[in-house]
C-alpha cells in the first residue's frame, strides 16, 4: 500500500513538473522590424513591419506579422514621334503589404526561419522621371508568393526585451527576382 502511494506521488510530481516545464517553453513575443532588402536587380527596397513570434515548444514555433515594403523599378521608354526617337527614364515605386507565415527554430546561439510570405501589391507612384514623361497607368500582379529563409540571433536586453539582427534571403518566383535583407527586430516577450 505504501509503495502504491509513493509511486502515485512520484508519478503526479513528475507529471506536474513536466507540465510546468512545457508551459515555460511556450512564449509570445510582439514587436517591430526594420527591413533593409537589397534586391537582385533593382537596388534597395526598404520597409517596416510588425512581428509576432509564438514559441510552441523548446525550439519550434511560428513567426508572422505584417510588413510594408517599397520596391523600386527603373526602366527606359522609347518614343518615336515624327521620325525623331527619344529615350526617357522613369522609376516606379511599388508599395507592398506582406504577411510572412514562417516556421521558426530557436536556439541559444542562432535561430532559423523558413516559409512563404504572401505579398500584396497595394499601389504605386512615379518616383523619378525625365521631363516630358507621363506615366498614366501601371499594371502588376495583385498577389504573389515569396519564398523566404533567414538566420538570426536573439539578444536579451532584459528578461522581456529582445533585440534580433537577421539576414534573410527572399525569392519571388513570379518575378524571377528576390534579394538579401539585413533586418533588425525589437520585441517584447509577453509570456
Amino acid at each position: 500500500m505504501f509503495m502504491k502511494k509513493l509511486t502515485l506521488l512520484l508519478f503526479l510530481s513528475l507529471l506536474l513538473n513536466s507540465l510546468e516545464g512545457t508551459a515555460q517553453k511556450r512564449s509570445l513575443q510582439i514587436g517591430g522590424k526594420l527591413i533593409n532588402e537589397f534586391t537582385f536587380y533593382d537596388g534597395f527596397a526598404p520597409g517596416i513591419g510588425a512581428q509576432i513570434v509564438y514559441r510552441m515548444g523548446k525550439h519550434g514555433g511560428i513567426e508572422s506579422g505584417l510588413n510594408y515594403q517599397n520596391r523600386y523599378f527603373g526602366f527606359y521608354i522609347t518614343v518615336n514621334y515624327s521620325g525623331t526617337t527619344n529615350t526617357y527614364f522613369t522609376e516606379i515605386a511599388e508599395h507592398h503589404l506582406q504577411i510572412p507565415l514562417l516556421y521558426r527554430y530557436d536556439s541559444k546561439k542562432i535561430n532559423f526561419s523558413v516559409g512563404p510570405t504572401i505579398n500584396y501589391f497595394v499601389g504605386w507612384n512615379v518616383r523619378r522621371k525625365d521631363p516630358g514623361v507621363t506615366v498614366n497607368s501601371y499594371d502588376r500582379n495583385t498577389v504573389s508568393l515569396i519564398g523566404s529563409a533567414s538566420v538570426s540571433r536573439s539578444f536579451y536586453l532584459s528578461p522581456t526585451i529582445i533585440l534580433e539582427p537577421e539576414v534573410r534571403f527572399n525569392y519571388i518566383a513570379t518575378d524571377d527576382d528576390g534579394g538579401v535583407a539585413i533586418n533588425i527586430a525589437l520585441r517584447k516577450k509577453l509570456f
